[in-house]
């Protein structure tokens, strides 16, 4: 787009007084000259918009699901919902277990290069898989691994719906410790 800049130049010439305390209007002289460069940008600042507030809830627990190989104390969460709907954002909370004191979140039962669940974002694009680290703590009991998170949606209709989804299909059984076989005393 092509610029025009202006330049004006106003001559005034002012005459005396005439007789009878009249005035002769100003001579006025403008000239335009046409330039390629582009005009200024303003200095002021720009006025802030508003911002844009999203509804967002908090979700208790995620439907998620995934189940450990064999022998192993590494978790791996997935969504299981179906379809996160466009326009949502679900941020990943701290992993726990409910109820309290029968396993605990141990980040080293997983291989170091796996992906935290822990801050990790879902989207309707992108549901990266993520992996929970844990250990027995207990003799016995059974437990849900609870994923909370917050949503971000747009509208609040749609944050709604996500809490009737349903919650944690993991759940994990304490197995009671193998005791050594005792042997008899000689005697």
């Amino acid at each position: 787009m092509r610029v025009w800049a202006m330049a004006v130049a106003v001559v005034l010439a002012v005459s005396g007084c005439s007789g009878a305390g009249e005035t002769s209007p100003p001579d006025a002289t403008v000239t335009v000259e046409a330039t390629d460069e582009p005009s200024p940008e303003p200095t002021e600042a720009e006025p802030t918009q508003s911002q844009q507030t999203k509804p967002s809830i908090e979700i208790a627990s995620l439907p998620v699901g995934g189940v450990p190989e064999d022998g192993s104390n590494c978790n791996p969460i997935s969504w299981l919902a179906g379809e996160i709907p466009a326009g949502v954002t679900i941020r990943l909370g701290t992993p726990s277990f409910d109820p309290t004191g029968v396993f605990e979140v141990d980040p080293s039962g997983c291989r170091s290069d796996a992906q935290t669940c822990t801050g990790l974002e879902w989207t309707a694009q992108n549901t990266p898989q993520c992996w929970v680290g844990f250990q027995q703590i207990a003799r016995e009991g059974t437990v849900s691994l609870i994923i909370p998170a917050t949503a971000t949606c747009d509208s609040q209709e749609v944050c709604d719906t996500l809490k009737t989804l349903g919650g944690s299909q993991i759940t994990l059984t304490a197995l009671p410790p193998e005791t050594p076989l005792e042997t008899p005393s000689s005697g």
